[in-house]
């Protein structure tokens, strides 16, 4: 929150001067007034189209007018357009639509930027406050991007005050403290600690969903336990709120078997199974977290868990190693003088004008900004390739062996299943019983 507050107040104020905080209402009103302006113009020409094939000359001429002044005079009040007397005629009607839609599209483009400031700083917030609740890659980013649209629209209005390196400086220190870099190292920050921050979360949340689940279901296998031994005693059992949504659901057959005492059928029998299966669940949950003291860490997944200090530790060595090794390549790059003093370069060269221009700059920029996503692609497919057990041939032919087995077994299986059942009927007579279309084609045939 820090970063983001910090970088946000760096904008604010490189941007100081610029909050005209009465700006977005008065954009707001002149876009309606466009819109209004339009409205009236489209309104005259429809009455002119449709009165000119009946009505024309000086009388046309002057219901137009009419028309016009009574839209903007009277029923909208439009002074804003500079309007303080009626029109007499329809030249003066597209002359005022034409100073007036001028005058306000004028106005509108002074506003935009200003009213843009206003709409990514919002934007920016509203998405900033959604990533502390949501803990999402996609509102960190769009935060991110909001507060720096900021700058590229003041860039495209040629504000002065926009943080720029007109030539770099070959001074680290004094490349350290300026604007531009401690915009941009803040930013980084920002970025740094809130994507540390989810990928924290993404691996703590699953691990803490997981510990509840087999808590409730540990709970709800000891309740299931004492309500079975309950019952067998006779005793009456009261319902709670974890009984109804977990225990009293899943063992409400044990309840019915014991109760109806119902002996005998395979229903009842496997329900009493499952009792017994219940309570040697139980003892064997007992039995491991009375021999185990750390068992029950193990069993709820907290173990698997990183501990804090080892996140605190690596997510702050991991930080300001990065942020170190961005300082660095930044300057490094952006700074020409260093590589012409390694390379030696000729006094041609490294005295030459070019070696100012962004282009040059770009020859070393380029090429390290493609190098990390080349190097996480090719440790990406080095990976899923050993990942890839790819069996030899003798493990080839020993699984072709046993698919053969299988073959012969079921071929066995499926003819001694035959045999049997040829066996049985010929012991009981049971012949074949023909129907009634199995004799008529016997007959046809003799």
């Amino acid at each position: 929150m820090a970063a983001f507050v910090a970088m946000a107040y760096i904008v604010y104020r490189i941007m100081s001067g610029r909050w005209d905080w009465g700006i977005p209402y008065l954009f707001i009103t002149t876009v309606f007034r466009l819109l209004s302006l339009l409205v009236f113009f489209l309104a005259v020409m429809m009455v002119n189209s449709l009165a000119s094939p009946m009505i024309g000359g000086q009388t046309l001429n002057t219901l137009l007018a009419g028309l016009y002044n009574t839209l903007i005079l009277h029923s909208w009040v439009m002074e804003p357009y500079g309007l303080t007397s009626p029109l007499a005629n329809i030249e003066e009607v597209f002359a005022s639509f034409r100073g007036s839609l001028l005058m306000i599209l004028n106005t509108l483009w002074q506003q935009t930027f200003t009213f843009l400031y206003f709409l990514f700083a919002a934007v920016g917030v509203a998405l900033f406050l959604q990533s502390l609740v949501r803990m999402d890659h996609k509102f960190v980013g769009g935060a991110f991007i909001s507060i720096q649209l900021i700058l590229v629209v003041a860039a495209f209005r040629e504000v002065s005050s926009v943080p720029n390196f007109v030539q770099f400086p070959s001074d680290f220190f004094y490349f350290l403290g300026s604007n531009v870099q401690l915009l941009a190292l803040i930013s980084f920050a920002y970025l740094e600690i809130s994507y540390q921050m989810i990928y924290s979360y993404s691996v703590g949340k699953p691990v803490e969903e997981r510990e509840e689940t087999l808590k409730k279901q540990l709970l709800a296998l000891r309740m299931a336990t004492r309500k079975q031994d309950a019952i067998e005693r006779g005793e009456t059992v009261s319902s709670t709120a974890m009984s109804r949504s977990s225990g009293a659901t899943v063992f409400s057959f044990v309840r019915e078997a014991i109760e109806r005492r119902v002996v005998g059928t395979s229903e009842a029998l496997e329900n009493l199974d499952a009792v017994a299966d219940v309570r040697r669940l139980q003892n064997f949950v007992d039995e491991i977290l009375r021999n185990d003291p750390a068992a029950r860490d193990e069993l709820t997944a907290r173990a698997a868990a990183p501990s804090q200090g080892y996140v605190v530790r690596s997510t702050v060595l991991g930080s300001v190693f990065r942020l170190g090794c961005v300082v660095a390549i930044s300057f490094l790059l952006m700074n020409p003088s260093v590589f012409v003093a390694l390379l030696s370069l000729p006094p041609g060269i490294s005295d030459s004008v070019e070696l100012l221009q962004p282009e040059f700059i770009l020859l070393f920029l380029v090429p390290m900004i493609l190098l990390f996503p080349f190097v996480a692609m090719l440790i990406g497919s080095l990976v899923a390739r050993e990942g890839e057990i790819k069996p030899d041939k003798e493990e080839k032919e020993k699984l072709r062996k046993e698919k053969k087995e299988l073959k012969a077994k079921k071929r066995a299986a499926e003819k001694a299943r035959k045999e049997r059942s040829r066996i049985r009927k010929e012991v009981r007579g049971e012949a074949e019983e023909k129907d009634e279309w199995d004799r008529a084609i016997e007959q046809v045939k003799q």
